[in-house]
C-alpha cells in the first residue's frame, strides 16, 4: 500500500467489525443494530396509498382489522438487504390475513426493486414509493425502517435499523401489536 489511509467505508466496516468480535466474545455488551420508539401518543398514522410491483393498489385504511408492519427499504441499502430475509419468514408464519408485512421501496425504479426481489427470493408485496412521498409523510431518515400498527390502525412503534423479524425482541413486537384493539 501506498502509505495512504483506507477510505471510510472501509475503516467503517474494520471498526465494526472489531466491535462486533468483541460483542461476541462478551468483552463487551451487544451493540443494538436498532432503535424502537413507542409512536407519538395521539399522532395519527399519515395515510397511505401505493402501488405493488403486480399494479395492485393497497390503503393502509383497508387493512384495519390486521396488524401491519410497514419496512421502508431500498435495494442499495446493506442493512435492508440483511433484513429482508428475516421479514420474509416473519409474513409467511403469521399470514398476510393477521400480519401484513409491507415493503415498501424507496425512490428506485420498479425495475431495480423487481430485480431485487426476484434474486431474494422475496414473495411479500413490495409497494412503490419513487418520488418517496410515503417516507417522507412517514418521517422515515434511517434506513430500514419499520412502522408496526395494530389491528386497529393505529401505530404502535417505530424501528430504525435493521432487525431479525425472526428473534425474541421482534416476537414481543409483533405480539403487542397483534393483540391491540
Amino acid at each position: 500500500m501506498s502509505g495512504q489511509a483506507p477510505p471510510p467505508s472501509i475503516l467503517r466496516r474494520r471498526a465494526l467489525s472489531a466491535l462486533g468480535a468483541l460483542a461476541a466474545g462478551a468483552a463487551l455488551p451487544a451493540l443494538a443494530a436498532h432503535e424502537v420508539a413507542r409512536w407519538p401518543a395521539g399522532r395519527a398514522a399519515p395515510p397511505l396509498e401505493a402501488t405493488d410491483l403486480d399494479g395492485k393498489t393497497w390503503r393502509l385504511a383497508d387493512l384495519r382489522g390486521r396488524a401491519v408492519l410497514l419496512n421502508f427499504w431500498a435495494s442499495w441499502c446493506e442493512p435492508c438487504r440483511a433484513e429482508m430475509p428475516s421479514l420474509q419468514t416473519l409474513a409467511d408464519f403469521h399470514g398476510q390475513e393477521r400480519l401484513a408485512v409491507l415493503a415498501i421501496n424507496f425512490k428506485e425504479p420498479a425495475s431495480r426493486a423487481a430485480r431485487f426481489v426476484q434474486g431474494a427470493g422475496v414473495t411479500l408485496p413490495v409497494l412503490l414509493d419513487p418520488e418517496g412521498a410515503i417516507a417522507r409523510a412517514w418521517e422515515v431518515r434511517v434506513f430500514p425502517t419499520s412502522i408496526l400498527t395494530g389491528v386497529d390502525g393505529k401505530p404502535r412503534h417505530r424501528v430504525r435499523g435493521e432487525v431479525d423479524w425472526t428473534g425474541p425482541e421482534a416476537a414481543r413486537l409483533i405480539s403487542t401489536v397483534l393483540a391491540s384493539s
